[in-house]
């Protein structure tokens, strides 16, 4: 793929895609090499939607690019967290836990998948598990076998893992393994692990599950051999999606920002538990993930567990089951705030509150944009429904009145009044609104305010979007703020001076009269940072009404 930006057939349906010589993606030698799960993902989707085959198999229609090898340099960068794909890091987290434990019973996997009975042939286990094969096959644990190969010869070819057995998988059945065989081999001091697919679904194996999966089990051989974690190759026979999944695909194409999150900063905790350790240790996780699902908070439990990687999987679960509990949204936020800059953070924030602006923090370059752009298509949402009725009876009883509504509404909730239907970042992003809105007013009314700042004057500046998004523009929306009450403070300070000098001497000067509006300018808009920041449910709506979807 050549083009950074792709038309898949669809109007607007774009896609940030990784091009050759890029770090996101590159033809490397006859292969795909990616940096992580994420970019792999999007990029082979991209060209699934492309130039892929449409082919009937076992009566369903898919599209389908055959012999693909995708290799990816930093596996453990390994939750997805793309929109459009709406992963569940929870079932993702649960079901990886449930195979390298061996395990191939239903029960525990329902509670987390309630289709995975729909998989069975019995109603009770998963006969194709990969859990059982890899870690008792005929009485083999396949793990140790090769853990015991690469310690006692590093340089090994020999340390393959089977999943499909010919014994039991050549017959009609709802499970048959899709994921084949794993080879593990070591160079230069780095555990590469290579993974053959005969069949790969892109949207529920690839993405949802086995980069996953297989990337734990990457960790922990590396850790118990004493390796660097190296690459992860997939040899996929069949790369696919099913086409009644065709929407979700596009949505998936057009909701990727360029990013998964590490670039950002967010990092994995590491897995540290010595094999002589691993049962035992994995006895203790099932044993409060059952507390939890039984609704057990197991708070303290969790915070003496001994491994870093494992105890956040388990953050991740006990948040799950707050969440299925009456937890409201800001305390699921606080739950969430607290797991830091964990990747397993950054997936919850996509889970919870599905949105991908709030990636990002309200200060980075990524989400200073997203907002900028979702409060200009605001404004023009906003300025179709009600033209210049913000400015119609003037200065004083209009402009300064919506000002005053607005400022005095932050103070009464900052001080413990009721939001009520209107959140707090909808009243500071108003505000931000109305105060930018009375600076172009003022600039119609001093010509040299308005070549100075516009480079033209003498137009009707206050009228339409044209010049509100020339001055939204403009403002530097990558800025450090405080807490919500700091900036409120500032903010409410920033209007009474105004309010002052329009109380005083109505027919004051313009140019202090703007001196004072960008003052409340900017003051509002540190206000909207800090609120967006910790508001993740107000910020996801305010998205989702700037884009039309409520």
């Amino acid at each position: 793929m050549c083009s950074s930006s792709v038309l898949y057939g669809m109007p607007n349906a774009r896609c940030r895609v990784g091009c050759t010589g890029t770090s996101h993606g590159s033809d490397f030698g006859g292969r795909m090499k990616y940096r992580n799960a994420t970019h792999a993902f999007v990029s082979e989707l991209a060209q699934l939607r492309e130039r892929g085959q449409v082919v009937e198999v076992r009566g369903a229609t898919t599209t389908e690019l055959l012999s693909r090898l995708v290799v990816l340099e930093r596996p453990t960068e390994r939750f997805i967290t793309v929109p459009g794909r709406r992963n569940d890091p929870w079932a993702t987290v649960a079901e990886t836990m449930w195979v390298i434990a061996g395990r191939e019973d239903v029960a525990y996997l329902e509670r987390y998948l309630p289709r995975a009975p729909d998989y069975s042939d019995d109603g009770q286990v998963w006969r194709g598990a990969y859990g059982p094969r890899i870690r008792d096959w005929a009485g083999t644990d396949q793990v140790d076998e090769v853990r015991q190969l690469l310690l006692n010869d590093p340089l090994t070819r020999r340390a393959v893992i089977n999943i499909f057995d010919p014994a039991r998988d050549f017959i009609e059945t709802r499970d048959v393994p899709c994921n084949n065989w794993i080879h593990f081999i070591q160079r230069d001091g780095r555990l590469d692990m290579n993974v053959a697919i005969r069949s790969n679904d892109i949207v529920w194996g690839f993405s949802g599950i086995n980069t996953f999966e297989w990337s734990v089990l990457h960790e922990m051989m590396a850790y118990w051999t004493g390796f660097g974690v190296g690459h992860c190759s997939y040899f996929i026979s069949s790369l696919h999606f099913y086409n009644d999944r065709l929407n979700q695909v596009d949505r998936t194409l057009s909701g990727f920002s360029g990013g998964s999150g590490y670039e950002a900063g967010w990092v994995a905790p590491s897995f540290i538990t010595a094999w002589e350790d691993f049962p035992m240790v994995m006895q203790e996780w099932f044993r409060i993930e059952h507390e939890l699902a039984s609704g057990a908070d197991a708070a303290a439990a969790i915070t003496q567990f001994p491994d870093p990687l494992l105890r956040h999987f388990l953050e991740l679960l006990r948040i799950k089951w707050l969440q299925r509990g009456d937890v409201n949204d800001g305390a699921l936020m606080t739950e969430v705030e607290n797991l830091g800059r964990t990747d397993g953070a950054f997936a919850l924030r996509e889970l919870l509150f599905r949105d991908s602006a709030l990636i990002a923090n309200a200060g980075t370059a990524h989400g200073a944009d997203e907002l900028r752009d979702d409060i200009s298509r605001l404004h023009r949402m906003k300025d179709a429904a009600y033209g210049d009725a913000w400015k119609r009876r003037g200065e004083l009883i209009s402009i300064a009145s919506n000002l005053a509504r607005k400022a005095d509404r932050i103070g009464s909730v900052t001080a413990g009044a009721p939001a009520g239907s209107e959140s707090l970042l909808d009243t500071a992003v108003d505000l931000l609104v109305y105060a930018l809105k009375y600076q172009l007013f003022i600039m119609e009314h001093d010509s040299e305010l308005a070549a100075h700042t516009l480079g033209t004057s003498g137009l009707p500046f206050s009228d339409g979007t044209r010049w509100f998004d020339a001055l939204l523009w403009h403002l530097d929306f990558d800025v450090q703020v405080g807490s919500v009450e700091q900036e409120a403070v500032q903010t409410v300070t920033a209007f009474n001076r105004l309010d002052e000098l329009l109380q005083d001497t109505p027919e004051g000067p313009w140019a202090t009269k703007q001196v004072l509006a960008e003052h409340l300018t900017v003051s509002a808009l540190r206000l909207v940072h800090a609120v967006a920041a910790v508001d993740w449910g107000a910020r996801s709506a305010l998205r989702r009404e700037a884009r039309g979807e409520r």
